[in-house]
């Protein structure tokens, strides 16, 4: 196909073939990708102030956006945007392993949001600097 010859085996290997099986694997994914999207719509998971415990992270409301809020031990917040530079989905504070994780194409960062697995390629986009929390 890439060199534009004939090949007996050419509609089997057509990268965009369907078929019966392929087809509903990617509407599935496609329903779960957009229902990631949808979260952009709804409301902060958690006020940062009250209810991000230490050592914690939530996805809080940041103006119009999303904010992934980590708070350190000191009570230190550390605030990225929310959202996947891979496209754009929200990510999701994964308390068992204290890691940023994308429900969308499967996305890891650390809790001050460094890329740790891809296919994103680049860090969360940190929001401002480090403010801590004082009773």
């Amino acid at each position: 196909m890439i060199l534009g010859r004939e090949h007996a085996w050419a509609t089997l290997y057509n990268p965009s073939r369907v078929t019966l099986k392929s087809a509903k694997e990617f509407a599935r994914e496609t329903v779960n990708m957009a229902a990631q999207y949808f979260d952009w719509l709804t409301a902060d998971d958690v006020e940062k102030e009250n209810l991000v415990p230490r050592g914690g992270g939530a996805v809080v409301r940041h103006g119009l956006t999303k904010a992934a809020v980590f708070r350190d031990l000191d009570g230190t917040f550390h605030e990225c945007s929310a959202m996947c530079p891979h496209l754009g989905a929200v990510v999701c504070w994964n308390h068992a392993e204290k890691t940023w994780d994308c429900p969308a194409h499967g996305s890891r960062y650390d809790r001050y949001g460094k890329v740790l697995n891809g296919p994103a390629n680049s860090n969360l986009k940190p929001i401002d600097a480090h403010v801590p929390h004082s009773h």
